[in-house]
């Protein structure tokens, strides 16, 4: 999988980038360059999106969304799968973060932090790509900030990061059905759900254990100590058991075919699918006794 991140810092040609806060957060204007109509990708950090031109589909955990322009959206941190588009170029504002931004945002203006608005149902329901409501503010912020990736100097970093908090004060204005506060509300106040919600919406995809304990932002020995804890057995051994207990639902209630299940559960091809499933049932995915009888091949 593609970390896009990584590949944002270390391919500064696809995009005007700028770091701000922790040293690690970053805004950009991003040129997608991606060539495959489908792509694995994903991100330790959370994306605000606001795109200028083109169409991208963001698909994860049964979920799909498309993009459109001026299209505000907010992308939890994790995987999915990246379709492009290729009409039109596809050109984007992001500010990627970490949950430790968010959460001394809302030190710095405990005010705004929200307050027991969201029950754990509303938290369990948010997908892992949401459209957030755009304003004549949020649309301000993203211009705005474009004039900093000009001068990138230590005044351009200060600036993006009061950006940031101009752009999360706008988003907190809204007061009904906001999935972002929602957010918010669990990172900050039940670490424990927040950690199972992560875990559950990217077990299905090929992340070792380092790279997830990345996504929690933990140390690796903290993530196994946590995952354990949480879990009742090691993150390697779960990923395992939840990756071909997806291969089988995919293959009983959908109309997907082998090459796409394989993609989707990360595997590097047909074969490596089939030899991991068989190992776990005894069968291989086209003889399965439960797959769906009008399935493609």
């Amino acid at each position: 999988m593609l970390n896009i991140y990584d590949f944002i810092c270390s391919h500064s040609k696809y995009a005007n980038q700028l770091q701000f806060g922790n040293p690690e957060n970053l805004f950009i204007e991003y040129v997608c360059p991606l060539k495959e109509m489908k792509v694995r990708v994903w991100s330790h950090k959370n994306l605000l999106v606001y795109p200028l031109q083109g169409t991208k589909g963001y698909a994860a955990t049964d979920q799909y969304y498309q993009s459109r322009v001026q299209q505000f959206f907010f992308i939890r941190k994790g995987g999915f799968i990246s379709h492009q588009y290729f009409e039109q170029p596809y050109r984007a504002m992001m500010f990627m973060f970490d949950d430790a931004a968010i959460k001394q945002f809302l030190t710095e203006f405990s005010i705004l932090a929200p307050a027991g608005r969201y029950t754990a149902t509303d938290f369990a329901r948010q997908q892992v790509v949401t459209e957030l409501k755009s304003s004549s503010f949020i649309e301000a912020v993203f211009m705005s900030s474009l004039d900093y990736l000009k001068d990138p100097g230590l005044e351009s970093r200060i600036s993006l990061e009061i950006k940031f908090k101009e752009l999360i004060v706008n988003i907190l204005r809204e007061k009904d059905s906001n999935a972002f506060s929602a957010y918010l509300s669990w990172i900050c106040n039940d670490t424990d759900a927040a950690f199972i919600k992560l875990m559950r919406e990217n077990s299905h995809f090929n992340f070792s254990s380092p790279e997830l304990a990345r996504i929690a932002c933990m140390s690796l020995s903290t993530f196994k100590r946590e995952f354990i804890r949480l879990f009742g057995m090691p993150p390697g051994k779960w990923l395992r058991e939840q990756r071909i207990a997806r291969a089988v639902a995919m293959l009983s209630n959908s109309n997907k075919t082998i090459s796409e299940i394989a993609f989707e559960l990360g595997y590097s091809d047909i074969a490596s699918f089939s030899k991991a499933f068989k190992l776990a049932t005894s069968f291989n995915p086209t003889d399965y006794p439960q797959r769906s009888p009008n399935r493609p091949k």
